[in-house]
């Protein structure tokens, strides 16, 4: 996998999201969740799916983290990396500026205040 060319929308793909968690976790944010990411997006919506019985075969497949269902270890231990917390409340605003990609802020700046939105490990 070239995690150059992840496209936004793959991380939010069923198809792809757990193999970029997997792989590539900064690419879509994933540095946090140690390989482990939901297939879709919105298991916790509803988190009764976890326990019901006629939703096992689903939630196994698609809400692992949601649901617990994550194995001990991540498939590659090594490549996932722990994003520091945001330590701006304006992170949001400043990346739909450009923030995180303007050359004129230094990576370590970014580091410093929007490392999870910017997705720096």
């Amino acid at each position: 996998m070239n995690c150059d060319t992840i496209h936004p929308s793959q991380c939010s793909s069923p198809i792809w999201r757990e193999k970029i968690a997997q792989n590539c976790p900064s690419a879509c944010g994933f540095c946090n969740d140690g390989g482990c990411v939901d297939g879709v997006t919105d298991c916790a919506n509803d988190l009764s799916i976890c326990t019901r019985v006629d939703m096992q075969s689903f939630v196994n497949e698609y809400c692992k983290k949601t649901c617990g269902r994550c194995s001990a270890s991540p498939s590659n231990p090594s490549l996932p990396c722990k994003y520091n917390g945001d330590s701006s409340t304006a992170c949001a605003a400043w990346a739909a500026n450009g923030y995180c990609t303007n050359p004129f802020y230094t990576d370590a700046q970014r580091k410093q205040y929007c490392a999870t939105t910017c997705k720096i490990c």
